[in-house]
């Protein structure tokens, strides 16, 4: 969804909120959106969102804006989101394989949150105007049939995401430095893939290699991977400064 869409979006929902005293929301949002999102309503509206995926972890995530007699937990936002597990005993199918054989039954990507794969099965999330259709229609993945039936999102497995740490040191906290150091790339390198777009920063592009990076910044750097700073305190006797960061298997 394009910033000139998001945002009178969320003003909408926001206002209807309020006016009406009732739970909002949007559809799926990209890590980026959600930045952007609540940026936007912090700035602008009277009411700062919540976000929810299905569960803990989730990369895409639905926006909620909630009048006070709720509390935000997975059970009061459980109703504006379904999650669907699929089985295809015998193929060995992709994240790519089950999206689009999603877009191709009609499905928005707006309206299709994470697809994860625990034990063999493969489960995603939906809105839930899409779910009726998607399980009475999605019979094949690619050239292999599959069966789905629709979980109850407290009966989801516990979707942990394996995370690497890695510890080392920088003399300071530029991102340059630090991406070399997390993904065990030369300094020269690094500096030379900022220009070409290589490098975001919580999912914005960056083209500055001096940009001040901290603990909690999600580090992305093409056909590398992504990566968290989990810690970035204490120094070495020579002064450098200890990170620790997760990158994500």
């Amino acid at each position: 969804m394009e910033d000139n869409q998001l945002f009178p979006r969320l003003k909408d929902l926001c206002r209807r909120c309020i006016s009406k005293n009732i739970p909002t929301n949007t559809f799926f949002l990209t890590p980026r959106e959600q930045i952007e999102a609540q940026n936007y309503a912090r700035a602008e509206l009277e009411l700062t969102p919540v976000f929810f995926g299905g569960y803990e972890d989730a990369e895409r995530k639905i926006a909620f804006f909630l009048p006070d007699y709720i509390e935000p937990s997975a059970e009061s936002l459980s109703d504006s989101l379904r999650a669907v597990c699929a089985v295809s005993p015998f193929a060995s199918l992709s994240h790519r394989d089950y999206l689009g054989a999603l877009m191709n039954i009609g499905i928005e990507r707006e309206c299709i949150g994470d697809i994860l794969f625990f034990d063999g099965k493969c489960y995603f999330f939906l809105t839930p105007a899409v779910a009726p259709h998607v399980l009475s229609s999605l019979v094949r993945v690619g050239r292999e049939g599959v069966s789905l039936s629709e979980v109850p999102l407290n009966s989801l497995p516990s979707f942990v995401k394996d995370v690497k740490e890695i510890t080392f040191t920088v003399q300071s906290m530029r991102a340059d430095a630090v991406i070399a150091g997390i993904f065990r790339i030369s300094r020269s390198l690094c500096q030379d893939l900022f220009p070409k777009g290589d490098i975001s920063i919580n999912y914005f592009p960056c083209m500055d290699r001096d940009f001040p990076v901290s603990e909690g910044d999600i580090l992305s750097l093409r056909h590398h991977g992504k990566a968290k700073i989990l810690k970035a305190d204490g120094r070495s006797r020579k002064g450098r400064i200890f990170v620790t960061a997760g990158i994500y298997c």
